[in-house]
């Protein structure tokens, strides 16, 4: 008897179907499926209740995208810094303090 599982993976939910191949070809498969919702959170559930359809990963998201923010600004001021150096545009006491 050979086995097929099939899997259809969601994002609230995982889809499943196994079917089972006799080895005699006169003989039906017998097919198994189901499937697994993956719960959501009460306070998720009462804010899509109430209409606020955001992501759960929402936050992380901004959160991340305001780490890349600052960091790109501390890059560009880094490298500003640099070039005043190499051009000798810094006041003295600048310069020595950047070390």
């Amino acid at each position: 008897m050979k086995n097929i599982l099939g899997l259809d993976l969601g994002t609230n939910s995982i889809g499943w179907a196994l079917v089972q191949m006799p080895d005699e070809e006169d003989v039906r498969p017998n097919i198994l499926l189901g499937s697994r919702i993956i719960p959501m959170s009460q306070d998720v559930m009462s804010k899509f209740e109430s209409g606020v359809t955001t992501s759960q990963t929402q936050e992380r998201t901004t959160f991340r995208q305001l780490r890349r923010i600052r960091q790109r600004y501390l890059l560009r001021r880094e490298r500003l810094f640099r070039v005043l150096h190499v051009l000798g545009f810094l006041p003295p006491h600048f310069d020595s303090a950047l070390g």
